[in-house]
């Protein structure tokens, strides 16, 4: 008689097959494991940003209205874009009100120097204070630069990742509600540059860059400073998806 043959209703294996199936069973857990452990550590790591949801401050400060809404606060480079709650934006709010003075309970939006709130519905009111030029706005010349587009209020903070394919769709959504679009791209020492994206002629863009969020893209435009942000002046019929072939190096100046 054989002492490995194992029958179903036995109540123990032979020692030779327990042994044998133990040793299959705990290689298995542990090859699972470390297939588990290299994917976790494969992943990037969440950028350093925030949303600071539930949480409301007070905020006062000047409305800069194009090409975005802006809170500007104390200099000229104390600046917050303004978004709504959920996925809407804030540009009726503040319509008429450039140049005027404002406060308002948000909550704070960040990632790195960049920042934003979301604006509490009801909150905003004026102060009669009164500014009557806008933000001084230097020209800093063409760029060609490779990046994405994204929804600025998610990539700041308030969701992570707020970029990539993945995102693609609420990204739509909340540009289509009014939050600015953004380029994000690398300056020459590397860094990640969020820059504003508009028109050529500075106008605000929406649904015109619809088919291009979320896409490697080339762009050749006019950049900007305006106080703390930076601005992409480009026309979308000229964007080109990046091929990834004899593609320009980054270049933001």
């Amino acid at each position: 008689m054989n002492d490995d043959f194992y029958v179903g209703y036995v109540p123990r294996a032979p020692a030779v097959l327990g042994r044998r199936i133990k040793r299959i069973v705990v290689g298995l857990v542990a090859a699972s494991v470390a297939v588990g452990a290299a994917l976790v550590l494969d992943q990037a790591p969440f950028a350093a940003s925030k949303f600071e949801y539930g949480i409301y401050h007070d905020y006062a400060g000047v409305i800069e209205e194009w090409p975005y809404p802006i809170l500007r606060t104390g200099s000229s480079s104390s600046s917050f874009l303004l978004v709504g709650t959920g996925k809407c934006g804030v540009s009726d709010a503040v319509r008429g009100l450039q140049g005027k003075g404002v406060r308002l309970k948000a909550s704070l939006i960040e990632r790195g120097q960049d920042r934003m709130l979301e604006v509490v519905s009801g909150s905003m009111q004026e102060t009669g204070t009164e500014l009557a030029s806008s933000a001084l706005q230097t020209d800093l010349g063409p760029v060609r630069l490779r990046g994405e587009i994204v929804d600025s209020k998610c990539y700041l903070g308030v969701m992570n990742p707020g970029n990539g394919k993945v995102h693609r769709d609420c990204a739509v959504r909340c540009i289509s509600g009014g939050a600015p679009p953004a380029f994000i791209a690398r300056d020459a020492s590397g860094e990640t540059r969020v820059l504003l994206l508009t028109g050529s002629d500075g106008r605000a863009l929406h649904r015109e860059v619809f088919p291009f969020v979320a896409e490697p893209l080339l762009i050749a435009g006019e950049l900007v400073r305006s106080g703390s942000h930076l601005i992409l002046k480009a026309e979308p019929s000229r964007f080109r998806r990046d091929s990834g072939i004899n593609s320009p190096a980054w270049c933001i100046r």
